[in-house]
């Protein structure tokens, strides 16, 4: 497909090996099968559509053919790296600034997995590690109207598109991000990632916010987001001043009543 021929031209590595599919069930899924199979490092999957892709906790993705970007990138882990969990906010970090610089769009990183803009889900990071690699997967809205999204979905996510005012061509997109996520990998393959933490401050849609955690067992904690610790764990503070860190966990901003000033 020319328009991902076209993207991956700007990279130095990644994406140099590429598939293109019209309708897959998961780029993840078939970047796993390649790597079995010999991919080298930096492979791309692109796929127009797909059936069954997921986010976190195995959630679905809403995936409608020929609009957004739905990829994998496979990279070979080095012998020694930081904790797996920096990798997916480097990633929605190289999404959000890849995003600001090409199409002036506002976009942020919400821990763990999310780029958002004004709140609302923009984009889904998905790093798998198999083996000695890792998959990450990212579904971006790039062209959906907000007319186009399901009815479950218009208050809560949103696309570059609605957010820009305009369509966006997908091969500009494509390439800006894997522009980003190259320059941000070979730094965290380095073990050179205290620049990540400054470049998430900037970003961090979270902090500061009155949240409420939702754990894998369903058990909730709430309190005020504190930015992130060096393996990428979410600190809150709570009421009592003490300091938790979560490194899972669905993350909602808690909404604060405003009483009326007394008259």
């Amino acid at each position: 497909m020319k328009w991902v021929a076209d993207a991956v031209r700007q990279t130095q590595w990644l994406g140099k090996a590429w598939r293109f599919y019209e309708r897959v069930a998961s780029t993840q899924d078939e970047a796993k099968a390649w790597v079995q199979r010999g991919a080298p490092h930096g492979a791309l999957v692109v796929a127009d559509a797909q059936t069954q892709g997921r986010g976190r906790w195995g959630r679905s993705w809403f995936s409608p053919p020929q609009t957004n970007l739905y990829l994998t990138v496979a990279v070979r882990l080095p012998s020694h790296h930081p904790p797996l969990g920096t990798l997916s906010l480097l990633v929605g970090v190289a999404v959000a600034e890849a995003l600001r610089r090409r199409f002036a769009v506002p976009a942020e990183v919400k821990w763990a997995n999310d780029v958002v803009v004004g709140g609302k889900k923009l984009a889904g990071v998905l790093v798998e590690r198999f083996t000695a690699w890792a998959l990450i997967g990212l579904g971006l809205n790039v062209n959906l109207p907000p007319d186009a999204f399901p009815e479950e979905l218009k208050m809560t996510a949103t696309s570059v598109q609605a957010v820009s005012g305009k369509p966006v061509d997908r091969s500009e997109a494509l390439a800006a991000i894997l522009v980003g996520l190259e320059a941000w990998w070979d730094r965290w393959a380095r073990d050179d990632i205290d620049p990540l933490w400054s470049a998430f401050a900037a970003l961090d849609f979270l902090r500061g916010k009155e949240v409420q955690v939702v754990l894998p067992d369903g058990s909730t904690v709430k309190g005020s987001a504190d930015g992130v610790a060096s393996d990428g764990a979410l600190r809150l503070r709570l009421t009592d001043g003490t300091v938790r860190l979560f490194v899972a966990g669905d993350v909602t901003v808690r909404l604060t009543a405003i009483c009326p000033a007394a008259p």
